[in-house]
């Protein structure tokens, strides 16, 4: 396919784009009333049909040569066909085009959790039985067992394609729907069928709270969090009802510490308005857990004990979650010995990053938009400063890339969607901050991207356009029997950093980065799901379902 495009659909109001790699000698977009009418003319067809076609560029991360189509002119709702080099494409345009797949993003956190029923009532022919229920005991750093320490842990999220549940990606996955909730509610209007559906609550945070009062289960008495509940080895592509391994608990560590302190923090902020008691409930939690941060200052970065293979999610620095974490308790208690850590981190951190390793972007956030009338001015100023150069410096990506992507060629590693929702992140958190819709242009072309826009035609959402990815590396997808796969889940994407032996064998190695992508159950290199790349397409599909 020589035409990339959004198949999920563009709204009237907004710019639009597709990308060509065909010859480019003709490009036309007609609507239905105009297809049986249509003759060519001599004469530049593009300015007949109101669109603009870029010259051709050299696009490094693809190794394509690419032109831009600007259908930007086209504002009647309605389908249209686009025309380029003998190939044709049904683009639409209509109001609230990201609506669906916004509450499609966030019931995907649904057929995830762990510990109950999902019912066809509930999950369709997605339904499955009562898993991992069991309690889970300690394992120690020699990888022997503790018997002394079995911890009743059921509930959460399944974290991707496993079956494994973590600390460190939950709470970052937690934040993103929560701040998603608290910049852009009104999208959250809709009932997602779920089981706490029409309780007076919305049912983003509904599903969150599933999420949470599983980590709150994860936190031992000190206040220290637990890094992660899992099996000894990945299980087979079974159900998850059919997993009946061992369930092993592994050592409270540094950054699931601070980071359940920060989420829990964030979360008592946003469920006091529904809930006071479980509001309480988190915040004291979450001054626990920071609490034994500070009695615990010598950081002990985590790795899998011997002969364990689940999800080591280790990470060589806490200090941004522990900025975050302090953002987030400074707003909700007013302590000075937060705004002091706070302001103690600031200047060393990346205000600029979303994802489960890198948190301070959170924090920022916060800052930004929920306490900005705390802080003091040339502390925020100088804050926004450093987050706005990170926006340009996003927005300067997808200006040399020939797709509009914000990513250079040589970020096409494990779960290369993710620096590409984090930045469109900073880019919309950029206009909010400055007005200037470059950056929510640029933002736009990330979604973009997700559906569809990319050198692989494929849209990168399940159940989501034309060429939606089929096979995720998803045990549930591929063990239920069902032809499609559970819809609403984001693949990681193209990955030829740390290709999978599935994805040696079978993509050719002189492939460029932005195609090493292989829509394979097998390759968990490029085509996993995670909750921590469905979290920040929740929080993109949110802005722009708002506007």
């Amino acid at each position: 396919m020589s035409i990339h495009y959004n198949q999920t659909g563009y709204d009237p109001r907004l710019p639009k784009k597709a990308v060509l790699t065909g010859k480019g000698a003709h490009c036309m977009i007609l609507n239905e009333r105009m297809l049986g009418t249509y003759r060519p003319q001599t004469g530049a067809d593009e300015n007949i049909c109101n669109v603009i076609l870029s010259p051709a560029v050299y696009d490094e991360a693809s190794g394509d040569t690419v032109r831009t189509v600007d259908f930007s002119a086209f504002s009647e709702p309605g389908k249209y066909y686009l025309i380029a080099d003998g190939e044709s494409v049904i683009i639409e345009i209509k109001e609230k085009p990201y609506h669906a797949l916004s509450n499609a993003l966030v019931k995907s956190f649904y057929y995830q959790r762990c510990g109950c029923e999902l019912p066809e009532k509930y999950a369709g022919p997605y339904h499955h039985g009562i898993c991992h229920a069991g309690k889970a005991t300690l394992v120690k750093n020699d990888g022997e067992l503790d018997m002394d320490t079995v911890v009743d842990c059921v509930g959460g999220w399944h974290d991707a394609g496993d079956y494994g549940r973590y600390i460190a990606p939950a709470a970052v996955a937690v934040s993103h729907l929560l701040y998603s909730y608290e910049l852009f509610y009104p999208v959250y209007q809709d009932q997602l069928n779920i089981p706490e559906s029409g309780n007076g609550i919305p049912d983003i945070l509904n599903e969150c709270r599933y999420e949470l009062e599983w980590m709150l289960r994860m936190q031992r008495a000190d206040g220290g969090l637990y890094h992660k509940v899992a099996t000894r080895y990945f299980a087979k592509f079974i159900m998850p009802e059919q997993d009946t391994d061992d369930l092993w608990l592994f050592r409270v560590t540094h950054c699931s510490t601070a980071g359940f302190a920060a989420a829990a923090a964030q979360a008592s902020r946003v469920y006091r308005a529904y809930d006071a008691a479980f509001a309480s409930k988190l915040l004291e939690a979450a001054i626990k857990a920071w609490d034994w941060m500070e009695a615990n200052p010598a950081f002990e970065p985590f790795v899998n004990p011997p002969n364990l293979s689940s999800g080591a999610y280790g990470d060589s620095s806490c200090e941004d979650e522990l900025f975050w974490a302090s953002a987030e308790l400074y707003s909700v208690t007013g302590e000075a010995r937060y705004l002091d850590a706070l302001k103690k981190r600031a200047d060393a951190v990346d205000v600029s990053k979303f994802g489960w390793r890198d948190t301070a972007g959170m924090g920022a956030l916060c800052c930004f938009f929920v306490m900005r009338n705390k802080l003091d001015g040339d502390f925020i100023a100088s804050l926004q400063k450093r987050f706005v150069q990170a926006a340009d410096s996003s927005l300067t990506l997808t200006q040399k890339s020939g797709y509009h992507t914000a990513l250079g060629a040589d970020g096409y590693r494990w779960g290369s969607i993710l620096p590409i929702l984090n930045n469109a992140i900073v880019m919309i958190c950029a206009c909010l901050l400055t007005g200037e819709m470059k950056y929510r242009n640029a933002a736009q072309n990330q979604l973009d991207y997700l559906l569809g826009m990319n050198a692989t035609g494929y849209s990168f959402v399940t159940g989501f356009g034309k060429r939606a990815f089929r096979f995720p590396h998803h045990r549930p997808s591929y063990a239920d029997g069902v032809d499609d796969p559970v819809p609403g889940l984001v693949s990681g994407g193209p990955n030829k950093g740390h290709p999978d032996g599935a994805a040696k064998m079978t993509i050719p190695p002189d492939t460029a980065p932005a195609k090493f992508y292989l829509d394979f159950t097998p390759s968990a290199s490029s085509n996993e799901n995670a909750i921590y790349w469905n979290s920040p397409a929740v929080f993109v599909t949110a802005y722009f379902d708002s506007l």
